[in-house]
């Protein structure tokens, strides 16, 4: 029989050195019960990529970030309504060409 151990709580794991968005994504991801943890689609929709939606956010050296949502066309059936939050209003026609590229390869 193994031992009952008591759950240490995130926030004392990583004390100050985590945000609370980060420390809550971890929190759902490290859930030992499989169909209890988020999936990795529904990480990228948690609110501590928040920023990475945010049609002003730059590069530490400034420049813009590379394409994000170019999901292939069985992320975007996978997503369903996850999707719109996934993909933010400025970035609506990115995964279109990739996905319209892949099919065309097929």
């Amino acid at each position: 029989k193994f031992p009952q151990i008591k759950a240490h709580p995130w926030i004392k794991v990583f004390r100050s050195k985590a945000t609370p968005d980060a420390i809550d994504l971890i929190s759902k991801l490290l859930i030992y019960t499989p169909d209890k943890r988020v999936t990795p689609l529904q990480s990228c929709g948690h609110a501590f990529f928040d920023e990475l939606r945010d049609p002003n956010t730059k590069l530490p050296n400034g420049r813009d970030l590379p394409t994000l949502f170019d999901f292939s066309a069985e992320e975007m059936r996978m997503g369903g309504d996850l999707m719109r939050k996934l993909i933010p209003a400025h970035a609506q026609g990115q995964q279109a060409a990739p996905a319209a590229a892949a099919a065309a390869k097929r």
